[in-house]
């Protein structure tokens, strides 16, 4: 926990928030009442968190103290995961999982989110410890059932993948063959979904409004490969979020997992523990949970199946491969001391490409800062896309306007993902809002720009009607100032 503070807590107060993170900030400005009305509609998520940190931030409103809510659920994670790994481990191997499970870039990623992701985090081990407790030792606890229904109905108002999760749980207790605490347990879940209707209508309203929008192609393969990147990404971290081109790095990884998957498959042979009743309890639990996403890519596309949304996955995960490795290092004492040596450096190495420079995607910091040292009077920012807006404000304390001012959650592709066509009626409102007696303006563009085609009619009408006067390109954004033709 100690560790993990210290890598947090300074990158906490360094890093600029970027888009989503704004998006947070603005939905739980105002309080309670305001977050309770519009979490649900603008953030098309669960309300849950956003209800809690409308209320934290009512003792300190600043980007730090907002992230550091992340960060304490993390930490609670850490010592719940401990908890649960002195049940499935011996104390020296929980303390080594644990360890993973505590430096791992993903979830120090998590920590520095003003985002859900840290908190689903620790439901998710909370879920399974209480799981362990209730249903699943010699000694289950009525107690530990009761708590458990209470965290699943938690977990369902922060997020609806949670519900993967308590799918999965059942799972193990039908291999342990405990036909009462079975029944018990779809007793309580029913009673879940019972106090869960009154956000269906919600849930339906969401995803009819975005079924709505444009999504691009997807297929059985793309899908498979989304949930091993998943995977890939708790075994041996490398980009979080991987770039358009893979790097040495994450080829040099591939090849190293695929190797060590197969080593550990036959070591797991050879030793006749390949049916251990923990390893196939969190197998098959992995398994489930990483069916309803390669379910939901299929229904709903990879919107909605990124790395972020794995976070119901990742203690799983995390547990289901200490547990294999634990197996097959019983009596080979070097190889911890070998994977720690592996995972530091890879650790290390994920986590410096997360921040590169020290800042998160828009550097909107250095962007507001270079706007303020250049600006004149009379010079609108017009940003594009529109959700971007919301982070800007945040460190622009310049003498001119920011826009769009409005209308930040209003948008969904239209076409595919990067052609010309897919963000045309957003390039109109944006085009619209540009002051038409201003001779000079700024404008911030982001990476679709930057990477894809999908700005192509927003750059055609910079061509026809603005000069560019100046330039500056930040990380996954470019600054222009423009001044109107004759």
């Amino acid at each position: 926990m100690i560790l993990h503070l210290a890598v947090t807590l300074p990158l906490a107060w360094v890093l600029n928030i970027w888009a989503d993170e704004a998006s947070t900030l603005y939905t739980t400005q105002n309080g309670f009442l305001p977050a309770f009305q519009n979490a649900l509609f603008d953030e098309k998520q669960a309300p849950l968190y956003f209800w809690i940190l409308s209320l934290w931030r009512e003792i300190s409103g600043s980007i730090f103290f907002a992230r550091f809510f992340s960060i304490l659920c993390s930490l609670l994670a850490i010592k719940f995961f401990f908890d649960l790994a002195r049940r499935l481990f011996t104390r020296n191997a929980a303390i080594f999982v644990t360890a993973v499970f505590a430096l791992h870039p993903f979830l120090i990623w998590a920590s520095l989110e003003i985002r859900v992701y840290s908190l689903i985090v620790l439901l998710s081990v909370l879920l399974l410890k209480l799981l362990e407790d209730g249903f699943l030792s010699e000694d289950a606890k009525k107690s530990s059932r009761i708590v458990f229904f209470v965290f699943s109905l938690i977990g369902l108002y922060t997020s609806y993948y949670i519900g993967f999760l308590l799918a999965a749980c059942f799972i193990p207790v039908l291999l342990r063959r405990r036909w009462g605490l079975a029944w018990c347990y779809v007793r309580w879940m029913a009673l879940a979904g019972l106090l869960f209707l009154p956000l269906l209508r919600a849930v339906y309203a969401q995803f009819s409004t975005d079924s709505a929008s444009f999504h691009g192609d997807h297929s059985i393969g793309d899908g498979l490969r989304i949930i091993w990147n998943f995977f890939l990404t708790f075994i041996l971290p490398t980009e979080i979020f991987p770039p358009e081109n893979a790097t040495y790095v994450s080829v040099a990884r591939v090849w190293i997992v695929r190797l060590a998957i197969v080593a550990a498959a036959i070591l797991l042979v050879k030793t006749r523990k390949v049916w251990d009743e923990k390893v196939l309890a969190y197998g098959v639990t992995c398994f489930v949970i990483a069916a309803f996403l390669f379910i939901s890519y299929l229904a709903l596309g990879d919107v909605y199946v990124q790395t972020r949304h794995s976070a119901v996955l990742f203690a799983p995960a995390i547990i289901l491969i200490g547990l294999v490795f634990d197996r097959i290092s019983t009596e080979r004492k070097v190889l911890p001391a070998v994977l720690a040596i592996i995972l530091l450096g890879f650790f290390s190495y994920s986590v410096y490409s997360l921040y590169p420079n020290l800042t998160k995607r828009g550097d909107w910091a250095r962007v507001a800062k270079f706007i303020q040292a250049n600006e004149k009077p009379g010079q609108p920012i017009i940003v594009f896309t529109v959700f971007d807006t919301l982070a800007l404000p945040y460190y622009y304390h310049g003498q001119n306007k920011v826009l769009p001012d409005e209308k930040y959650f209003a948008w969904e592709p239209e076409a595919p993902f990067g052609t010309e066509a897919s963000l045309q009626k957003q390039t109109d409102f944006v085009i619209s809002e540009i002051p038409p007696d201003s001779q000079e303006i700024w404008l911030v563009v982001n990476e679709k720009c930057l990477t894809t085609k999908a700005c192509v009619p927003l750059e055609n009408f910079v061509k026809a009607n603005y000069t560019i006067i100046q330039e500056k390109e930040f990380y996954l954004e470019k600054v222009f100032l423009l001044r109107r033709n004759p």
